[in-house]
C-alpha cells in the first residue's frame, strides 16, 4: 500500500516533504528521527518496481505521419529497465545513507554539543573534533565504469526514491537534506567544488551561505571547514560526487587536496560520500590508500558492458515493445546477436541504436526494422564511438583504456537534423494521397454519370458501362463532356444496338451494380471492389507527380 505524503512549501517556493516517521525493526535504526523519516526500506521486487521506469505508448501512434513518428522515438531516452546490478546498487545506498546516520543522531545528548564545538572551533580557528561515533559508521562508496553504462542515470533513478527535503517539526525542528549531489569540477578545482555546494544548499533551502562563505576572497581552507559545520546542520545524509575523472585534470596537486577533503568529511564530520566516475577515476581513488580504503565501506562497484545474458534479455525484451514503425518486428535470436554486437552491451548505446534504427526505417519507407539495417546505422551514425567498441571487441585492457571516456552521439540532435527531411516526404506523401482521394472520387461520380446518360440516350447498359471504364483508362483530368463524348464515338464506331427504351425494364441491374452489391456483402467499398475486379486503377502507381 502506497503511503501518501504531505508536502510543505518553503518560503523560497521549494516544496519539502513532511517527515512521517516509520517504526524501525533494526534496533540500530530506531530511535533516530532522520532514519525513521526515510521511506522504508525495499526489498528487490519492490526495489525492481519502483526503479522501472515504462514511457506511455501507444501501438496506434505506429499509424501517425513520419515526422509525429520522430517525436515519439524520443520516449526511449526516458525508458530504464533495472537489472540485477541496479537493484544491487539500490541495496548498498540504502544501507550508506541509512549509516551515515546512526552516528548522528539529532535526540542524542551530544548532538548538540558536537554543533556547539564544531561552531567555537571555528571561531577560534581550531581544529575539527573527531567524535568516535562518526569514525565508527561513516564510510564512502565508489561507482566506476565506461562513458554510456548508465551510472549516472541509476544513481538518480536511485535518488527518485527518496525526498530530497524533509522537515521535521515533532519533537526535532530542522531541515534534513537526504542528499546532495554535485559534479566535480571539469578542471578538477576544490574550490569550485565548494562554491558549487554553497549554491546548491542556497537554492534548496533559501539560504545565503554563498555570500558569506562561497565567494572568491574565501580561502579553500575556511570553505571546507564551513562545508562541514553546514553538513552537519543540515543532516546531509549523503554526498554524491560525478565525474570524479575530472580531478586528472587538476593542476598543484589539487586532486590530493580534493581527495584529502573527502577523507575529512568521511573521518571527521561523519557525512558519507559516494563518488561517480570513468575507469580513470581508478587512478585518483587508488593514489591515496586512505581514500581507496574508506571507499570500501560498501564495496567499489565497477560497471563494465552488460554481459550476453539474462540480464541482457529482460533489457532487450523491454525496449523491444517501443517500436513505431508501421511494420512490428518481432525479437529474433539474430536481432537479439546484432544490437548486442554493435553495441557491445552499452546499455546507452542499445537503446540509441535502436531509435536510430527505427528513425532510418520510418525516413527511408522501409518501415521495418532488420539485422541488416542496425548493422548499417551503428557504422553511418554511430562513428564516433567505433574506436570504442572495437577496443571492447577486442578484449584487451589496454585498448579499452584509449576510449573509456568517449561519449556517444545525442539523439536528440541526430533526431533534430533529420527531421526537415522527414517532414518534406511526409508532405509529399499527403499530397499524393490527397490527390489519388479526389481522382478516384471524381472517376466514380463520373462513371456513375456518364452511364446514365448513355442508357437514358437508349444504349446497352453493359456495353455502356464496359465503354465508359476503357475511355476513362486513356484520360488523365477527364470531364464529364469529355468522356461523354468519347465513350459515344466507340459506341457508334462498334455499331451498337440500340434498344427500345420503353421495353427496357425499369428495375433492370446492370453488372456494375451486381458488382458493387456483391462487394458490400464483403464488407468492401464500391472503389475497393471495383479496383479489385480491374475497373479502376490505383491511382497512385499510375499517376505521376
Amino acid at each position: 500500500m502506497t503511503e501518501l505524503y504531505s508536502s510543505i512549501k518553503l518560503p523560497n517556493g521549494n516544496l519539502a516533504q513532511k517527515a512521517m516517521y516509520h517504526k524501525q525493526e533494526i534496533e540500530l535504526y530506531d530511535g533516530n528521527p532522520l532514519i525513521e523519516a526515510l521511506p522504508p526500506i525495499l526489498s528487490y521486487e519492490e526495489a525492481f518496481d519502483r526503479l522501472s521506469y515504462e514511457p506511455k505508448y501507444n501501438p496506434l501512434e505506429r499509424q501517425l505521419s513520419p515526422h509525429h513518428r520522430y517525436h515519439a522515438l524520443m520516449n526511449l531516452t526516458r525508458f530504464f529497465q533495472p537489472v540485477r546490478a541496479h537493484l544491487d546498487l539500490q541495496d548498498r545506498f540504502s544501507r550508506f545513507v541509512r549509516h551515515g546516520y546512526v552516528g548522528r543522531n539529532p535526540m542524542s545528548k551530544n548532538h548538540t554539543e558536537i554543533l556547539n564545538e564544531f561552531h567555537h572551533s571555528l571561531q577560534g580557528g581550531k581544529e575539527l573534533i573527531t567524535s568516535p561515533d562518526i569514525r565508527t559508521f561513516a564510510s564512502s562508496f565508489t561507482l566506476m565504469g565506461f562513458s554510456g553504462i548508465g551510472k549516472t542515470t541509476a544513481i538518480e533513478r536511485i535518488l527518485s526514491l527518496y525526498p530530497q527535503l524533509v522537515v521535521h517539526e515533532n519533537p526535532i525542528n530542522l531541515i534534513q537534506i537526504v542528499y546532495l549531489k554535485l559534479n566535480c569540477p571539469h578542471d578538477g578545482s576544490l574550490k569550485s567544488l565548494c562554491m558549487d555546494f554553497f549554491l546548491k544548499i542556497d537554492n534548496l533551502l533559501g539560504t545565503n551561505y554563498y555570500e558569506k562563505y562561497g565567494t572568491r576572497r574565501n580561502s579553500i581552507s575556511s570553505m571546507i571547514t564551513r562545508m562541514g559545520q553546514i553538513a552537519r546542520l543540515h543532516c546531509i545524509g549523503a554526498l554524491i560526487i560525478d565525474e570524479i575523472q575530472h580531478l586528472l585534470t587538476s593542476k598543484d596537486n589539487g586532486s590530493e587536496k580534493m581527495m584529502n577533503f573527502f577523507v575529512t568529511l568521511v573521518n571527521e564530520i561523519g557525512i558519507p560520500v559516494m563518488m561517480i566516475g570513468t575507469m580513470k577515476a581508478r587512478a585518483v581513488l587508488q593514489r591515496d590508500f586512505r581514500q581507496a580504503r574508506r571507499g570500501s565501506g560498501q564495496g567499489d562497484m565497477v560497471w563494465q558492458q552488460m554481459e550476453k545474458g539474462e540480464d541482457w534479455d529482460i533489457f532487450i525484451e523491454s525496449m523491444w515493445e517501443y517500436q513505431w514503425t508501421k511494420n512490428f518486428t518481432e525479437l529474433t535470436q539474430e536481432l537479439n546477436d546484432t544490437i548486442y554486437e554493435e553495441s557491445q552491451g552499452i546499455t546507452d548505446i542499445a537503446v540509441k541504436l535502436f531509435a536510430l534504427s527505427q528513425g532510418r526505417a520510418i525516413h527511408t519507407g522501409v518501415e521495418k526494422i532488420t539485422p541488416k539495417l542496425i548493422t548499417k546505422v551503428a557504422k553511418e551514425e554511430l562513428q564516433l564511438v567505433q574506436p570504442m567498441l572495437n577496443a571492447l571487441r577486442s578484449g584487451l585492457i589496454s585498448e579499452i583504456e584509449k576510449y573509456e571516456d568517449i561519449i556517444p552521439m545525442d539523439i536528440e540532435d541526430y533526431l533534430r537534423q533529420q527531421m526537415p527531411k522527414v517532414d518534406l516526404k511526409a508532405k509529399i506523401q499527403a499530397k499524393k494521397e490527397e490527390h489519388a482521394k479526389r481522382r478516384k472520387t471524381h472517376e466514380f461520380s463520373l462513371l456513375v454519370e456518364v452511364i446514365g446518360s448513355l442508357v437514358s440516350l437508349g444504349y446497352e447498359e453493359v456495353k455502356a458501362e464496359k465503354t465508359v471504364l476503357q475511355v476513362l483508362k486513356t484520360m488523365v483530368e477527364p470531364t464529364k463532356k469529355e468522356v461523354l463524348i468519347q465513350a459515344l464515338e466507340e459506341l457508334d464506331e462498334k455499331k451498337p444496338t440500340v434498344i427500345n427504351k420503353k421495353t427496357t425494364p425499369k428495375k433492370s441491374e446492370s453488372h456494375l451494380t451486381k458488382l458493387v452489391e456483391k462487394g458490400k456483402k464483403k464488407k468492401e467499398s464500391a472503389y475497393e471492389t471495383l479496383l479489385q475486379n480491374d475497373y479502376i486503377k490505383n491511382p497512385l502507381t499510375e499517376l505521376v507527380i
